[in-house]
């Protein structure tokens, strides 16, 4: 998205209650050669209701008078994503803009047809929960540097260059105990702000960086949201078994928050993906010491559970899919490392979390040395195009001697990010 014209798709049920979805798209749509396409979905049979044509014309009119190119398309249809799919089919839009007019419910996120679109489709799309407040006084953008962290600091960005809002870009230090005065806590925070700071000056972005120390994430973050903030953030991660999708630290923080929300979808998230975006410092564990190989398989995907990156209800089946992989076969691959691995079904990326073993571990390989770093990858079952590149990317990282020593010498999760990100240049 950064850096294109953008030809924006933006599906509007009823034009008197979606006004902020519609300043919202005109906009993102002021960048140079942008257009704004709203699309307006009428029962079969029927002509547009008249109302809303009037609506539409004066939308048009006002984002012609902001200097947005604005059109609207009146589509008989039965559905929402029906029509919505067969335009983009026709490649008629690079980004989807959606109204989430849903509660934001756990039966309700499930249900969302905005949340099915954003899955099923390869396009870069944001979806706005709505709650007034447009423009923003601050646009508040909760990142731990995940897929989606570039888009949403691009648009975080525009929109308040546009607006005149300030930006304040959230980074939480999580840490189980947090207590104040903790010179690894202290030193892990220092070196968040540092990371948060390099990666905006990278992408010329000027920015409030405030980092929270915290036990849990979305605490600190709802804690800090106001009325009149707009939160832009990454959607949940690629988890697709809907019944277990809601819940996602996400869902939660726009279900708490009294402001607008708009979480934003990259659809170049698992093209190349990088070994810094599938571990990262909340993904990362230091200081593991179990009792076998059994034992840090289970503590790895337990703390993916406590990063919400495995649903809660998930755990045993994860586990006992990675259990039953290693059995058939050591993954143990020298070099004082392993990577038992879990293939999902209808997984479409990859979650991984990496635990650093100072003791080192048994893991009953073939070269019979300890093992200190366990890569732990939940892979698509039905998909190992995927799966490769980061295998390969692992072997890379770990293969030289001074790479080994120099994670064992790590002291927080944020200098192995650090190390991983400087492999990647």
């Amino acid at each position: 998205m950064p850096g294109t014209q953008l030809r924006i798709l933006t599906p509007i049920d009823d034009p008197d209650t979606e006004g902020g979805l519609i300043q919202l798209a005109t906009t993102l749509a002021r960048r140079p050669g942008s257009v704004v396409r709203y699309v307006h979905i009428h029962p079969p049979g029927s002509d547009p209701d008249a109302g809303a044509v009037t609506a539409l014309d004066l939308a048009v009119r006002q984002a012609a008078a902001a200097g947005v190119t604005a059109e609207v398309s009146y589509q008989a249809g039965a559905d929402m994503p029906v029509v919505v799919e067969a335009a983009l089919a026709a490649g008629d839009a690079n980004l989807m803009c959606l109204g989430w007019r849903a509660d934001v419910r756990r039966d309700a996120i499930l249900a969302a047809p905005a949340r099915a679109l954003a899955k099923s489709q390869a396009v870069d799309t944001v979806i706005f929960k709505d709650r007034g407040q447009l423009p923003a006084r601050r646009i508040l953008v909760p990142t731990a540097g995940g897929c989606h962290s570039v888009m949403s600091l691009q648009i975080a960005h525009e929109l308040a260059t546009t607006w005149g809002s300030s930006v304040e870009v959230l980074r939480v230090a999580r840490d189980p105990r947090c207590q104040p005065g903790d010179p690894r806590l202290e030193r892990h925070c220092a070196q968040v702000e540092e990371d948060t700071r390099t990666q905006l000056q990278l992408l010329r972005i000027e920015a409030d960086v405030a980092v929270l120390p915290a036990v849990e994430v979305v605490e600190a973050i709802v804690d800090r949201a106001r009325d009149r903030d707009l939160v832009i953030m990454g959607a949940a991660n690629d988890w697709r078994q809907d019944g277990h999708l809601a819940g996602s630290i996400p869902d939660e923080i726009a279900s708490r928050v009294a402001c607008s929300v708009l979480m934003v979808r990259s659809a170049n998230a698992t093209e190349r993906l990088p070994l810094s975006r599938v571990f990262w410092e909340h993904t990362i564990r230091l200081d593991l010491r179990p009792r076998d190989k059994w034992n840090a398989i289970e503590q790895l995907i337990e703390a993916l559970v406590e990063a919400r990156q495995i649903p809660v209800s998930q755990r045993q089946a994860v586990l006992a899919a990675a259990v039953a992989r290693e059995r058939k076969l050591s993954t143990a691959l020298g070099h004082q490392t392993a990577i038992p691995h879990a293939p999902i079904p209808n997984l479409p990326g990859i979650i991984g979390c990496l635990g650093v073993c100072p003791d080192g571990l048994d893991f009953e390989g073939p070269q019979g040395e300890p093992v200190h770093f366990v890569f732990l990858l939940l892979t698509p079952q039905q998909n190992y195009r995927l799966y490769i590149p980061v295998l390969s990317q692992i072997a890379g990282f770990i293969r030289p001697d001074h790479a080994r020593a120099a994670i064992l010498a790590c002291q927080t999760p944020a200098e192995v990010s650090a190390l991983i990100k400087a492999a990647e240049k």
